[in-house]
């Protein structure tokens, strides 16, 4: 597993969809070999209830200590952006950070990650393609791909 973990949520619709979620990545925090670094797709996600949004915020809080670093993919839902947007800041992490585009996404954690981590967050990305999205990364070119 490493330090990588990768999170796709499809569906937050409730304080135990996001329990279950946080328990997993307990589980997988406690086997890293340090601090984990995440790589958060939100893009399928829809807006979240207020005690989902509020839950969402102090487990990540409770995390930070076991957190180097965080990315989290947003699509366009101008919404679900400012939920996630206040969800981030009130996590009171540094390292922390929200993004539309992948490419800078994955450079950011390219800053932190080992050449593997990194082939698996690009994979990661690029591994769903969205309607009406950007094409997924594996078919930008070369030049355009983080580490290119």
């Amino acid at each position: 597993m490493g330090r990588l973990v990768e999170l796709r949520p499809e569906g937050l619709r409730s304080v135990g969809d996001l329990s279950a979620i946080f328990s997993a990545i307990g589980q997988l925090r406690r086997a890293a070999p340090g601090p984990a670094i995440f790589c958060v797709d939100w893009r399928l996600l829809r807006v979240l209830s207020p005690d989902v949004a509020e839950l969402l915020a102090n487990s990540m809080r409770e995390g930070n200590t076991h957190t180097l670093r965080s990315a989290a993919l947003m699509g366009q839902r101008a919404m679900l952006g400012l939920q996630l947007d206040r969800v981030i800041r009130e996590s009171n992490h540094p390292s922390r950070r929200i993004f539309r585009d992948p490419a800078a996404m994955l450079a950011w954690l390219g800053e932190v990650t080992t050449p593997e981590e990194q082939a698996r967050a690009t994979d990661f990305i690029a591994s769903i393609e969205l309607p009406g999205s950007e094409p997924p990364l594996s078919r930008l070119p070369a030049r355009a791909r983080p580490g290119s």
